[in-house]
C-alpha cells in the first residue's frame, strides 16, 4: 500500500498529491484487487468477504469514533474526496481493448493507473476516479511504440482515461458501466 502511494505521489505533475487521499485510495486499490483476485482464483466469492464499491465514501469521524470512543478528532478525514473504482470487477466488459475489441488472452493487466486517481469537479462536490491500465498485445504488435509518438494507436489504455471512452460506441459500453460524467447524486461532473 505505502509503495503504491508513495510512486502516484512521485508521478503526479499536475493533479493533488494530498497524503492522506493517496494513502486512503491505496487502500480501496488493495480491497478491489483482493476482490478481484479471490473472484479468479476461487469462483464465487464467500459471503464473509464483504462486496464494497464501486464508490468508495471516505470514512467521517462518526466511523473512527465507533471503533475508538477516545479517538482524536484529526481534520485530515474531512478533507477526503469520494472515490469512484472503475475496474472489471465492478463493471465486467471493461477489460476489452478499445482498439481492436481484444479480451482474455489478448489483453494483460498492467496494475492500477500509475499516475493514481483523476480528479472530478462536481456540482455539490468533489470526487476522484481511479481506472486499470491494460496492455493489448495485437495493438503492440500493430502500432508498437512508434504509434504513440505518430499517435497512430495505442496499445496500452487506463480506464478513466477519456481517450478509452471516445473509441467505444455508446450502444457498445458494457451494462452497468460508469458514467463518468455524472456522480453518485446525479450532478453533471465538469
Amino acid at each position: 500500500v505505502e509503495a503504491r502511494w508513495k510512486t502516484w505521489q512521485k508521478n503526479r505533475n499536475t493533479q493533488s498529491k494530498y497524503f492522506a487521499q493517496l494513502e486512503w485510495e491505496a487502500h480501496v486499490c488493495e480491497y478491489v484487487s483482493f476482490l478481484a483476485s479471490e473472484l479468479r482464483s476461487s469462483g464465487p466469492i464467500s459471503s464473509k468477504i464483504p462486496i464494497l464499491g464501486p464508490r468508495f465514501i471516505p470514512p467521517t469521524y462518526l466511523h473512527a469514533q465507533r471503533r475508538s470512543p477516545s479517538t482524536d478528532v484529526v481534520p485530515d478525514t474531512t478533507y477526503l474526496k469520494p472515490l469512484n473504482v472503475v475496474h472489471p470487477f465492478f463493471y465486467p466488459g471493461l477489460d476489452r481493448c478499445p482498439t481492436c475489441s481484444s479480451s482474455g488472452d489478448g489483453l494483460m493487466s498492467d496494475g492500477w493507473n500509475p499516475k493514481g486517481h483523476r480528479e472530478l469537479h462536481g456540482v455539490s462536490q468533489e470526487e476522484t476516479a481511479i481506472g486499470v491500465q491494460f496492455r493489448c498485445k495485437k495493438c503492440k504488435e500493430k502500432y508498437g511504440k512508434k504509434a504513440v509518438e505518430k499517435a497512430e494507436g495505442s496499445f496500452c489504455f487506463v480506464t478513466t482515461n477519456t481517450e478509452f471512452w471516445e473509441k467505444i460506441e455508446h450502444w457498445n459500453h458494457p451494462s452497468e458501466s460508469p458514467d463518468l460524467l455524472t456522480n453518485h447524486y446525479g450532478d453533471r461532473l465538469l
